[in-house]
């Protein structure tokens, strides 16, 4: 079996990628893995330590290659590229700060005959201090997930450790452009993808919740005056672009919501215009950079 794995690094190197070193550790009897690092900024990573890495995976037996462009642009995008360039069985998307259980890669072995494979996702911070479980939810009633065979659109859950099977992706892609939504840059990339799930619901492509992972979530839901102003305006942008594109309201309809909060002084002058900008080009300000990538390994 092959399967492709795609880890993005923001603000990291790879040596302090928890994705990373559990990949390394993981079982992978039987398959044919190959894994891409993408960097996406600020910082470029050191060539000599990708070296080491590329040196390191080439020793299990791990296809490495490792891109990166520093200008933080839309992952979904960067997800789009690779599904067209890579060649396949199952595409795994990861974000590098996942803990993977050693059966990961079985668990997707195991279950090759099921097209969306998920992992219960455990984080500390997420609803409570403890490390709980976080995702899959239901998407009717946001309840915690608690069967292990799903239909297509029952439920959401993150982008790190979701794998899809190359046959989901061909018929995707015939259907429509895009396997990602890529006016999303960064949040509800993950919750697009489900919800546009729901048109397959009637076909036969089903899906499964297998194995577990370890992820940081990096903030307390419960205590949004916590979250950082960058972080704030990221969770704005996806709830600018989920009204248009899944609550079908209009541009002026969600304009009037913007400017309400605004008056309100829920958001700044700033941080009104640049919502105001990405209602009116229905886009995320970063899927607006073209994809440009250096490949260093």
């Amino acid at each position: 079996m092959k399967i492709t794995a795609i880890i993005i690094l923001y603000n990291e190197n790879i040596k302090n990628s928890k994705t990373f070193e559990s990949l390394l550790n993981s079982n992978r009897s039987d398959i044919t893995l190959n894994v891409i690092i993408w960097n996406n900024g600020p910082k470029a990573l050191n060539l000599q330590e990708c070296r080491q890495y590329k040196s390191i995976c080439d020793s299990k037996n791990i296809n490495l290659s490792i891109y990166e462009n520093l200008y933080n642009i839309a992952l979904s995008k960067i997800y789009n590229f690779f599904i067209n360039q890579e060649s396949f069985d199952f595409f795994t998307i990861l974000d590098q700060d996942s803990i993977l259980n050693s059966d990961f890669f079985q668990n997707i072995k195991i279950n090759n005959d099921f097209d969306v494979i998920v992992s219960q996702v455990y984080s500390a911070g997420w609803v409570s201090k403890e490390n709980s479980l976080c995702f899959p939810i239901y998407h009717e009633n946001r309840k915690l997930f608690d069967k292990k065979v799903f239909a297509m659109g029952e439920i959401e859950s993150i982008s790190s450790g979701l794998t899809l099977s190359n046959q989901l992706i061909k018929y995707i892609s015939k259907s429509k452009q895009e396997v990602f939504n890529e006016r999303y840059a960064l949040y509800a990339i993950d919750t697009s993808f489900f919800l546009d799930l729901i048109k397959l619901k009637q076909t036969e492509f089903k899906g499964i919740c297998v194995g577990k992972i370890s992820h940081s979530l990096d903030f307390n839901l419960q205590d949004r005056k916590k979250i950082s102003p960058t972080r704030r305006l990221e969770m704005e942008y996806s709830k600018v672009l989920n009204k248009i594109f899944y609550d079908k309201k209009s541009r002026l309809n969600v304009f009037l919501y913007l400017l309400r909060k605004f008056t309100r002084r829920e958001y700044s002058c700033s941080e009104f215009l640049k919502l105001a900008k990405c209602l009116f080009r229905k886009k995320h300000p970063r899927s607006c950079i073209p994809l440009t990538m250096n490949q260093l390994l």
